[in-house]
């Protein structure tokens, strides 16, 4: 995993660096403060070595001659001087910054490079290289092929935005499932955010769905890290394959689970594969093809486990068939929704 993008702050803070070195008094305790600070973090060296690569830049830059210059040298320049003239030297460069900013002193001059450069970085980072949206009907599936060779399915009843920046990709799913295969990028982590939780990946293949009443995560290769409230400063859950976390989003309790390869992301092939799984969770997986409610009667039958394929255009074929396997019963209500009640 990757450490987050450097924020705003953090620019900041290598900006104040910056100013007080160059136009306060300096003192040993300083230097050693500064020392510690560059040490603490991989990220501060980058910022600062930015932040003063940016300065010494901006040093470099002429001003074009204005109506208003007085100053003698520009005015009385024949047409071509600049072309022909040869490159000043360090110090008359650092001498035309305060010219670039009509005569302002230093510190103003530094502050106002320091603003332009951390605006300037934020603007960047924060926009948007691609975008796009999806949205899916009952019944329809489709895939998504991204810029950087990832793919995403999404499955029905669903709706994404994705969203690429510099530094990371980003995965809105408002509601419903998808499948993702991601191409590894440490330098731009992959994230799919639902609700106030997110998943964080480098490169892997996992499933998410996100549909009432709970958060299910399933990784088919490599790693993930899950955070069940982005909002609340714990640990994230670490994922490996073929494990999987289901998370009430209400209480935020969480419960991991051992599957198998063909389980997850199953839908993509149009039918869905329960090995030993629990009627309750059947049913709830039946109801979301059918459109309709499936209600459990009966004590303990929640609990039964079920092994089978169910095609997921026609579910109610399972649904119906659920009698040869268990002992139970499946009634269709007039209005459309079915009961499994124990016999």
């Amino acid at each position: 995993m990757t450490a987050p993008a450097p924020s705003v702050e953090l620019h900041e803070t290598a900006a104040e660096w910056f100013l007080r070195r160059r136009d306060t008094p300096w003192t040993p305790d300083d230097e050693a403060a500064f020392a510690d600070w560059l040490a603490a973090d991989p990220a501060h060296r980058q910022a600062y070595t930015s932040l003063a690569r940016t300065w010494d830049d901006l040093a470099h830059v002429q001003r074009p001659a204005l109506a208003a210059d007085t100053d003698a040298e520009t005015a009385d320049a024949p047409a071509g001087r600049y072309a022909d003239t040869p490159r000043p030297s360090p110090g008359r460069r650092m001498r035309r910054l305060p010219r670039l900013f009509g005569g302002l002193p230093a510190p103003a001059i530094a502050t106002a490079c320091i603003a332009l450069i951390v605006g300037g970085w934020f603007a960047w980072d924060n926009t948007p290289r691609y975008s796009a949206e999806l949205a899916t009907v009952h019944g329809q599936t489709e895939q998504l092929d991204l810029p950087d060779g990832s793919r995403i399915v999404v499955n029905m009843d669903s709706h994404l935005q994705v969203r690429y920046y510099p530094r990371r990709r980003e995965i809105r799913l408002s509601h419903g499932e998808a499948f993702f295969h991601v191409e590894p990028g440490p330098e731009r982590p992959f994230t799919v955010r639902t609700g106030s939780s997110e998943v964080r990946v480098v490169g892997t293949a996992f499933n998410v769905r996100a549909a009432p009443p709970r958060l299910v995560v399933k990784v088919l290769e490599g790693q993930v890290e899950v955070r069940a409230d982005t909002s609340a400063n714990r640990p994230p859950i670490r994922l490996a394959a073929q494990q999987g976390l289901v998370l009430d989003p209400v209480s935020r309790r969480y419960q991991t689970i051992t599957l198998l390869a063909d389980t997850i992301g199953d839908w993509r092939d149009g039918q869905l594969v329960f090995r030993r799984t629990r009627l309750a969770e059947v049913a709830e997986d039946l109801a979301r093809y059918l459109g309709q409610p499936v209600n459990l009667h009966g004590d303990g039958i929640a609990d039964l486990r079920v092994s089978g394929y169910a095609a997921t255009r026609a579910p109610e074929a399972f649904l119906e068939s659920l009698p040869d396997l268990l002992p139970v019963r499946v009634q269709r209500q007039d209005d459309g929704a079915y009961v499994i009640a124990g016999r």
